[in-house]
């Protein structure tokens, strides 16, 4: 073996060339990994912002290891609401408008979105970005705020969350509300499953997480149904938190830290009345699994699928889903 190995010079090189592109590439992961941070996006307020600014609805409160950003608008009934990862108040524009005619509406950028940030620079990520820590930032903002009970949801990581709260503190629970919302012990999808792997997971967030208005209209059209609705004011508007450096790094945090299974298994054994709005095109987390899961851990629960809807369900269908949670509210 020795003797064929000195004889073929080719192999030798060919094999010294591999070693050295495999360490090459090696190298350059790493270093996208715990080096590399993409640049912030500090060049403009969106337009919802300064509006919120303009008319005294915007707001922020220490709780617990958050600075939590939040929108309050409206009397009567509290309803307190969370966006999915990635998005901010923003997001719940629609349901603002639709809600705070007939209640008191707060929507907060969870944890690791939007214009939240840790209340600590430079904070251990791994110890504030878990289920726990955000359900007492969230038990906080309640005290805080004085808010004996409260309808409770949210989208996507945020519709999680706001399962886990209710799992937990079902007597400041009035109603639970989730559209598209995780909480389920599912697989998810291969990007972030990619995430939950250390090395790997920080490059791929910094490479491919949406940066640029560009990369951030690719990911709308991946959550809308109709990719028509996604225009360059809600590119705009939603571009700029997407590159903070907390809130990337929450991404890949957040999907090693949030167990769902946790959320699965109290699910069961939650009694707060549920309402579940699904987009049935919601390329993000399948419909008909998430249903079905739905329906075989809370039999009770109302659920209602939307035809022609992704996983910004309230963007798809804004006036099916504002006419849906009214007239759940009102029940």
């Amino acid at each position: 073996m020795k003797r064929f190995w000195l004889q073929h010079t080719w192999l030798r090189r060919a094999t010294y060339s591999f070693v050295t592109l495999l360490s090459l590439c090696l190298a350059a992961l790493l270093w996208v990994a715990y080096v590399y941070m993409p640049q912030e996006d500090r060049s403009h307020t969106p337009a919802y912002l300064t509006l919120m600014q303009e008319q005294h609805l915007d707001h922020y409160i220490d709780a617990g290891n958050f600075h939590l950003h939040y929108l309050h608008e409206g009397s009567g009934e509290p309803v307190v609401l969370m966006p999915g990862g990635g998005g901010w108040i923003y997001e719940f524009r629609h349901i603002v408008t639709a809600l705070a005619p007939h209640y008191s509406v707060y929507v907060i950028d969870p944890p690791g979105d939007g214009y939240t940030t840790p209340t600590t620079q430079n904070p251990d990520f791994t110890t504030i970005y878990t289920m726990d820590s955000i359900n007492q930032s969230l038990l906080m903002f309640m005290n805080t705020l004085h808010i004996p009970k409260a309808v409770f949801g949210g989208n996507s990581w945020g519709g999680g969350m706001a399962l886990y709260f209710t799992e937990k503190h079902p007597e400041r629970v009035i109603k639970y509300v989730g559209m598209d919302n995780t909480g389920l012990d599912l697989p998810d999808p291969w990007f972030y499953e990619i995430a939950k792997w250390p090395i790997l997971g920080e490059a791929t967030m910094k490479l491919f997480m949406p940066t640029s208005a560009d990369a951030t209209r690719q990911l709308l059209e991946g959550l809308l149904f109709d990719t028509s609705k996604v225009t360059a004011d809600m590119v705009q508007e939603l571009s700029p938190p997407l590159t903070f450096h907390c809130n990337l790094v929450s991404q890949w945090v957040l999907e090693r830290n949030l167990d769902w299974s946790v959320t699965d298994h109290l699910l069961p054994k939650m009694k707060t009345p549920t309402l579940v709005i699904w987009g049935k095109q919601d390329t993000i987390e399948d419909s008909s699994s998430y249903v079905q899961r739905w329906h075989q851990l809370d039999p009770q629960a109302s659920i209602v699928v939307l035809d022609h809807a992704g996983h910004a369900v309230y963007d798809d269908q804004p006036e099916k889903v504002n006419q849906v949670l009214l007239s759940f509210l009102a029940a």
